[in-house]
């Protein structure tokens, strides 16, 4: 059960926040909840971690109500179905200790598992993400055993040892560059979430490897293509308009990348991104996850 406030957060992350909010990288992020994205699920989980993180009721209840204005996703447009309801889950989570919060989040975890269309390599990935949410929120052991089983699937057959990932990239007819960077850049997304969330309910996905391939395997390969594009194998055109955009849109989830195992030269890519937001990827992830930890001191002995 999910004793955080967050699908991807802690008490401790947030308190963390809360200590570093006059020093870089937070300072930025926290500026980003005063002017919200325009786009009605980022504006909900905006208002929500502002309630979060300042106790406002005001900012709760707007995030209900921009919640409940939200237009369903439609797939192959856009955020995708499975992406929107992971957001609003996330969403809602920071909600449940208001009036009408915890309703709302039943209501909305208890929905029936959304369809798939034949062949979407990429939606089971998201699916399994939306599957680890109402695991957590809901205690529902089946949807986290569930959950947990697609992503140790994927860590032993989808993830190759090189870093690309099996069915998602080298399985398109026609390659474009920035299509199959973005499947990519997608998947490996959603693999970091369902780590986040298990974690955030205690159990710890980030460490599970096979063959010493792992989550971070995947993570360390996008990043590496995120800076030298023109080397991508799996089709032309990929530039680093094409990169940096993709990573705008869903690299918020390398902030939990980073505390978890830091990619060799992450800081150029966090230089030109920072502040990272995205609202079914874990959420302005700067703010949460951006301060580093404070270093455990040591105790000297004399004998």
């Amino acid at each position: 059960m999910l004793q955080s406030p967050s699908l991807f957060f802690s008490t401790a992350d947030l308190q963390l926040a809360r200590d570093n909010l006059q020093r870089e990288p937070v300072k930025s992020a926290a500026a980003m909840l005063d002017a919200p994205p325009g786009e009605p699920l980022a504006k909900a989980q905006a208002l929500a971690l502002r309630y979060a993180l300042r106790g406002e009721r005001e900012d709760g209840f707007a995030a209900l109500v921009a919640l409940g204005e939200l237009e369903p996703a439609t797939d192959g447009a856009g955020l995708s179905a499975h992406q929107q309801a992971l957001g609003k889950l996330a969403t809602l989570a920071m909600l449940r200790d208001l009036p009408g919060g915890d309703a709302a989040l039943k209501d909305e975890g208890a929905r029936l598992p959304l369809p798939l269309p034949a062949g979407d390599a990429l939606g089971e990935f998201w699916a399994a993400a939306v599957a680890m949410a109402r695991g957590c929120l809901l205690d529902d052991a089946a949807h986290l055993d569930r959950a947990a089983t697609s992503y140790r699937q994927a860590i032993d057959q989808r993830i190759h040892p090189e870093g690309y990932i099996r069915g998602l990239v080298d399985m398109e007819h026609k390659r474009d560059g920035a299509h199959t960077y973005q499947r990519q850049l997608s998947a490996t997304c959603a693999l970091a979430l369902i780590a986040e969330m298990a974690l955030q309910c205690g159990v710890n996905l980030w460490t599970y490897e096979k063959r010493a391939v792992s989550i971070h395997t995947a993570a360390v390969y996008t990043h590496y293509y995120y800076h030298f594009p023109e080397r991508w194998p799996w089709g032309d055109g990929l530039s680093r308009v094409h990169t940096e955009a993709a990573m705008r849109r869903e690299g918020a989830f390398y902030e939990l990348v980073n505390r978890q195992q830091p990619p060799r030269g992450i800081e150029a890519l966090f230089a030109e991104q920072r502040p990272l937001f995205c609202a079914y990827a874990g959420g302005l992830t700067t703010l949460t996850h951006g301060a580093p930890r404070p270093k455990k001191r040591r105790r000297w002995k004399l004998w």
